[in-house]
């Protein structure tokens, strides 16, 4: 864990004595929890993005971008929460993690004009500190929100410290599945509708040809985090997501989603058009073993 890691506190505004509120504070017990009430939380976040449009009441294209993949990423958590047969506040809790997982992206891309960390700020750390800032949270039992808070801090980390408590770090895994599923899906269609090379940013502004970086090779054939310094060109960013499939997800039920949207199938053809590297093969054909185990 890094210092600035380790030094984020997690600060969740207490209940009220009596569960009482005051203004327009909700307070809640997750088992009371309702379809209303989540519409209001949901509101807190919207109430945020819709700080970032424009006068005409548009966000830019990349901000877009990310209010519709993190629609995407809650619908993604619910199927593998009903996949994983998830039950009573667990299921509250899990969309709330996905619906928060990426609010910091939009300050991050505001400011500095990319959505690459190492060049601007962690942004899940900026979603923390965004949370706690706005009071997003306000209202949800202390436990909880630590768990959710937790959850937004490490989505994006190569891996989840081994002393994190095993129901925040079921939730965090469930956001580390639903993100990399709808990343595959923002994928596919920006390579269909060519946005992969009108909004380069999409992809870090790589080079689009060229031969993938071995290291890279290597750690995906092995399973293994690739570091993301190594990655050079598109055919790197893109066997990144094909080693998610060989050892990537936490639940069976993303692996099984990702065999039915036909990823692999994809990225292959896709990669194949932009390296006549063997390494593409040996990736995905690694890949496609792991699909079959399931």
């Amino acid at each position: 864990m890094s210092s600035e890691q380790g030094s984020v506190i997690v600060r969740i505004a207490a209940q009220r004595p009596n569960n009482t509120c005051s203004g327009a504070v909700l307070c809640y017990n997750f088992r009371l929890m309702t379809d209303q009430r989540l519409k209001i939380l949901s509101r807190r976040f919207i109430d945020y993005v819709n700080t970032f449009r424009d006068s005409s009441g548009e966000l830019i294209p990349m901000l877009q971008l990310k209010l519709t993949h993190t629609k995407r990423v809650v619908q993604n958590a619910r199927r593998i929460m009903q996949g994983e047969r998830w039950q009573g506040p667990s299921l509250l809790e899990g969309e709330l993690c996905a619906l928060l997982h990426d609010i910091g992206r939009f300050s991050q891309f505001t400011e500095f004009g990319t959505f690459r960390d190492s060049e601007s700020v962690d942004h899940a750390l900026r979603g923390v500190e965004i949370i706690q800032k706005l009071d997003i949270l306000e209202g949800v039992p202390a436990p909880a929100a630590q768990r959710i808070i937790e959850s937004v801090q490490w989505h994006n980390k190569k891996a989840l410290p081994a002393e994190m408590e095993s129901s925040a770090a079921a939730l965090a895994h469930l956001v580390r599945d639903a993100d990399k599923l709808d990343i595959f899906k923002v994928m596919i269609e920006a390579v269909k509708d060519g946005s992969i090379e009108t909004n380069p940013e999409i992809t870090w502004g790589l080079s689009i040809k060229g031969a993938p970086n071995p290291e890279v090779v290597n750690a995906v054939i092995k399973g293994k985090p690739v570091d993301y310094s190594q990655i050079h060109a598109l055919s790197d960013f893109i066997l990144i997501q094909v080693g998610w499939v060989i050892n990537g997800f936490h639940y069976r039920t993303a692996l099984q989603i990702t065999g039915e949207r036909k990823v692999v199938e994809f990225h292959h053809k896709y990669l194949n058009t932009l390296t006549a590297s063997p390494a593409i093969d040996l990736c995905c054909d690694a890949a496609y073993t792991a699909l079959r185990s399931v």
